[in-house]
């Protein structure tokens, strides 16, 4: 027996209290900083990729610059109309001077100044035409004074009409539809409620930020008193802030759950496992001591956690307790022949703790090779889970024998007598029929490789929205500017030549074009004014001049001309502050920088895909090239790079658990063998996804690393207990071990089985693959490696 081995049990046996209380004073101190990461949840797809990329840098510069992208609107409804406006009025009045608001804006000013300024907002060559017309009634008019002119018979009567120019620039049926005292409000589509928009001073990725403004909004509600104003008022929020609170809301409470139900379900099937309440206890503390520490790290090395590394407790959980199992199991086993409890852990040690060492080294460099990936929802995952295993891998080695000796001498432990069944040797039975079963379940699995499917809607991936939401819809003027991709300028002549880039790349590409529209803040002015000017000028001028020309009834189409031709020169800043918001940073200031908005569903990744490729990279006549990003550029990029990505992570993973078992085993034949099972595993997993029509998706492809990292497990297990045992023992080693291993693998899959009834479909796609993964690893160890292995071992007592 190696003396290191010996040299460790001894000094646990003889300073337990020691190592448990240094154990507890660095779980104190790295839970400090693990409860940190509660409170620094990213749920914004875009900080899943690294940000190496241009679109990531340029999408942080945009949020430095500007602030949160897009409005937080309060949709008001209410079977008073007047009351819902009157509300609003109050509302806006108190939120005005927040300091968690930039702006907002109550009304729809666009209308106002359009009317105010038509003539300067009109076509030039609809202004033009206006001025030749009068021209041409006014020089038929001298004509008709003079004595020379004469009628035809069948001459009709000339009348001044703009009625096609007029048409050309009324409202659209949407705004016609409006009742005229609301028409300056931005009211739903139902005609039921009115819409104020906010301009948040912080950032959608800004977690903490976007709980607080919402909770200081409905603090401000609340003191107000809809209800004053009528019973029937009711509040809703809509944008990217209130998605970004509603998901981390959601978030939480989905990690109490699964936390709860893990840790119960776990210590449950302990208990029931080893027959005795404080088995459960002394594996279980050693266990939250290492999660402590992971975390706390994680914190240290990260900072915060995304929306795949969210469920690690849960699975973490699930998947450390699997080493106290087996440490406990085998000191009940050495225990159980005889040994007194420092002789009895120095055997679980030497021969579990060698097993547990290759399984955790294995698994903890698979996860790290993942750090290999630029998708963060990979690299992180596999760096948090590394670290996780490694600090479990200390705390069963080192940190739970000193618990069962601080049990065995407070006498806490049942003893167990002695069963000689647990000795009785045998062969597997049954072993070809057991290939032919596992051959028939792998060919019809691949067979069907290439009928899985993506899940490109990334609305199934949300949760889903609170009930009665779309009591007020938004309009589709509204929902046109929620989430545009930004193109940062520097001034007005980048501005405007980004603008009509744009627009000429939407014409080139005609009906395919994914772009709606592309504006910037100087949109909101007219184009050619100082050409408009010249004109209106002259149509003024010729007005007053020729004034005695028109008919009395002309003076009257006139007379209503007249205050449109009295305009001057407008700048940005005689545009509304509610034109102006939109374009402006967290301190009110204007910017140069162009919004462009889609004429596709961005939801669909396919469509985000397009759009970024349409437009994320500009190229101008000038040669300049302008990145445009948004959070939807950034998830179309990640797309592509996690596609890529996850069959780099596989190979990584199957490639470092190959090496990592051909070191420890010395043989390439025993390698293949032990990885016969996981490669089975992960077939069938493909198979059952097939059956079940479960399509693969941004969060749950995480699942087949994880799968590889932590089903080789079971097969190095029953292989070391094997070698360990000898020939002519699969029988006893799958009653011993294999029920160790079933013990850890239902305990394992407890920890996952939490994430299935989570209300975020992310967490749910992540358990219900991760389950049917290990479960299938468990059932491919136990069955096709002791057959493989009792084949072989007939064969060679024949030789």
């Amino acid at each position: 027996m190696p003396i290191s081995h010996q040299r460790l049990v001894r000094y646990i046996y003889h300073h337990y209290i020691g190592i448990i209380a240094l154990a507890t004073i660095l779980s104190v101190f790295a839970g400090f900083f693990a409860a940190k990461l509660a409170g620094n949840i990213k749920t914004d797809f875009a900080d899943l990729l690294s940000d190496d990329y241009v679109s990531v840098r340029e999408l942080n510069r945009i949020k430095a610059r500007i602030g949160g992208i897009g409005p937080l609107m309060v949709v008001i409804t209410s079977d008073d109309l007047d009351a819902a406006v009157s509300f609003m009025q109050v509302l806006a009045d108190s939120l005005e001077h927040s300091p968690l608001i930039s702006s907002v804006s109550r009304l729809d000013s666009k209308k106002d100044l359009l009317e105010k300024n038509r003539l300067l907002y009109m076509d030039l060559e609809d202004l033009r035409e206006v001025n030749r017309r009068l021209d041409e009634h006014i020089e038929l008019q001298k004509l008709k004074q003079s004595p020379l002119y004469f009628a035809l018979d069948d001459e009709e009567e000339q009348v001044l009409d703009f009625s096609d120019i007029e048409a050309k620039y009324q409202q659209d049926g949407e705004a016609a539809a409006v009742p005229e005292q609301y028409r300056q409000y931005f009211i739903t589509q139902e005609g039921n409620g009115v819409i104020l928009r906010l301009y948040p001073a912080g950032l959608t990725t800004d977690v903490a930020f976007s709980q607080d403004l919402i909770d200081h909004i409905d603090q401000t509600i609340a003191a107000i008193g809809p209800e004053r104003f009528h019973p029937s008022i009711e509040c809703v929020y809509k944008g990217s802030f209130q998605n970004s609170a509603n998901q981390f809301t959601i978030i939480i409470r989905d990690l109490k759950s699964t936390a709860l139900y893990s840790i119960v379900g776990v210590l449950l099937l302990i208990t029931l496992f080893f027959r005795q309440v404080v088995g459960s206890l002394f594996i279980t503390l050693p266990l939250m001591m290492s999660l402590t520490w992971t975390f706390g790290v994680t914190y240290l090395a990260i900072g915060s956690l995304n929306m795949i590394t969210v469920g690690l407790f849960a699975i973490l959980f699930g998947l450390g307790i699997d080493f106290g199992i087996h440490i406990f199991a085998r000191y009940r086993e050495a225990h159980r022949r005889g040994m007194d409890i420092e002789q009895a852990l120095t055997v679980t040690v030497r021969y579990t703790g060698k097993a547990l060492a290759t399984t955790a080294v294995t698994t903890s460099i698979a996860f790290y090779s993942l750090l290999l990936t630029d998708f963060k929802g990979f690299s992180e995952f596999g760096f948090i889970v590394g670290t996780g295993i490694l600090f479990s891998l200390v705390a069963m080695v080192a940190i739970c024998p000193a618990f069962i000796v601080l049990a065995e001498r407070l006498r806490l432990i049942i003893p167990i007598r002695k069963r000689s069944v647990l000795w009785r040797t045998g062969r597997y039975p049954k072993p070809w029929a057991t290939l032919l079963i596992g051959v028939v379940i792998t060919g019809y699995s691949l067979y069907h490789l290439g009928d899985l499917e993506f899940e490109y809607d990334f609305s199934k991936l949300k949760p889903a929205p609170p009930p009665n939401i779309n009591k007020g819809s938004l309009p589709q003027s509204l929902k046109e500017g929620r989430s545009p991709a930004i193109v940062l300028t520097e001034s007005y002549d980048e501005a405007m030549e980004v603008v009509r880039t744009v627009e000429s790349i939407k014409a080139a590409n005609g009906d395919s074009s994914t772009v709606l529209n592309v504006k910037s803040v100087y949109s909101a002015l007219p184009q050619d004014q100082d050409a408009k000017l010249a004109l209106i000028a002259d149509i003024r001028a010729l007005l007053d001049r020729e004034e005695g020309l028109f008919s009395e009834s002309e003076r009257a189409k006139l007379d209503s001309l007249r205050p449109y031709l009295d305009v001057e020169k407008l700048t940005l800043y005689d545009l509304p502050a509610d034109l102006t918001n939109e374009f402006k940073d967290k301190e009110g200031n204007i910017l140069n920088f162009v919004a462009i908005n889609a004429s596709v569903e961005l939801k669909d990744g396919k469509d985000a895909i397009r759009f970024a490729e349409e437009i994320s990279h500009i190229e101008t006549p000038t040669g300049k090239t302008y990145i445009a990003s948004s959070s939807h550029i950034i998830v179309a990029e990640m797309l592509k790079v996690m596609l890529e990505d996850s069959s780099l992570a596989v190979i990584l993973t199957l490639a470092v658990v190959a090496v990592v078992l051909l070191i420890d085993l010395r043989s390439f034949v025993d390698t293949l063998l032990v990885l016969t099972p996981l490669l089975n595993a992960l077939v069938w997993v493909v198979g059952f996804m097939y059956v079940f029509d479960i399509k693969l998706n941004l969060y749950n492809m995480v699942a087949f690393p994880t799968i590889i990292g932590m089903g080789i497990d079971n097969s190095v297990h029953i292989f070391h207990r094997y070698q360990e045992v000898g020939r002519g023992s699969l029988r006893l080693v799958l009653r011993t071990t294999g029920l160790a291993l079933l013990g850890t693998s239902l305990t394992t899959m407890v920890g996952f089985s939490g994430l299935v009834p989570a209300i975020h479909p992310a967490l749910t796609s992540i358990g219900v693959l991760s389950l049917v993964g290990l479960g299938s690893c468990f059932i491919t160890s136990v069955t096709l490696l002791p057959a493989l292995l009792q084949i072989r071992e007939r064969r060679t007592e024949k030789l």
